[in-house]
C-alpha cells in the first residue's frame, strides 16, 4: 500500500471518529442543561437528572395531590422529587425551594403581597427568592423527596414556585426544577 493511501485512510478514520463522538464533546450541553438544568460536572461523573416540583395540600389523615385551592384552608406543602434520567432516586444532596417575588415589597406582609406569578419572574419584573434549602429527606413521600411546608394563605393570588437541586456528591448533576404556579381562590 503507497504512502499517500495509507495517510487518506488514516485520515479518513479520524474524521469518522469524530463525526460519531460529536454528540459526546465535553464542552457540547448535555441534554439536562438543554432542558433547564445547570450541569456543572464533567459528563460521565454524574448522571443526568430529573427535577419534578409538585403541591400538596397537608389534610388530616395525609398529604393529598392538589393544582390549587380556596384560602384558609389547608396548609401548602411543596414538594421536590429528584431522580437521575433512568429513574433512581437521588439519596444525597441539597434542595433550595424558591418562589417568584416582586421586587421592592416587603416578604411576609400580609397587606401587601410581595409573591408573584412565574410569569412576573420569566419577564423581569419580578425574581427568585428564597424561601429555604433542606436536604433531601421527606418520609411522608419517599426517597429522592425533599419538602416544605408553605402554610396557609389568607388572599387568593397566584405564585410561581421552583426549586433547585444541588447534588454534590450525589451522582445526579445539579440542576433547576420547571417552575409552576399555584393558585388560592376565594371561598
Amino acid at each position: 500500500m503507497s504512502r499517500n493511501r495509507i495517510k487518506t485512510l488514516l485520515v479518513s478514520g479520524v474524521a469518522c471518529c469524530a463525526i460519531g463522538c460529536a454528540d459526546r464533546s465535553p464542552i457540547a450541553p448535555s441534554a439536562s442543561a438543554a432542558a433547564g438544568g445547570d450541569v456543572s460536572a464533567r459528563p460521565g461523573s454524574v448522571a443526568p437528572g430529573r427535577y419534578d416540583l409538585s403541591f400538596y395540600a397537608d389534610r388530616i389523615g395525609g398529604w393529598v395531590p392538589v393544582t390549587s385551592m380556596p384560602v384558609l384552608t389547608d396548609e401548602l406543602i411543596l414538594a421536590a422529587h429528584v431522580t437521575s434520567n433512568s429513574g433512581a432516586a437521588a439519596t444525597s444532596g441539597t434542595v433550595t425551594f424558591e418562589y417568584c417575588s416582586y421586587r421592592g415589597l416587603p416578604p411576609n406582609d400580609i397587606t401587601r403581597a410581595d409573591e408573584a406569578p412565574l410569569e412576573a419572574c420569566a419577564d423581569g419584573s419580578a425574581s427568585w427568592a428564597r424561601l429555604t434549602a433542606t436536604a433531601l429527606a421527606c418520609p411522608q413521600l419517599g426517597a429522592g423527596y425533599a419538602c416544605m411546608d408553605f402554610g396557609i394563605v389568607r388572599i387568593p393570588r397566584k405564585i410561581g414556585f421552583r426549586f433547585r437541586f444541588s447534588g454534590q456528591k450525589s451522582g445526579i448533576a445539579s440542576g433547576t426544577s420547571v417552575p409552576l404556579n399555584f393558585e388560592w381562590t376565594a371561598q
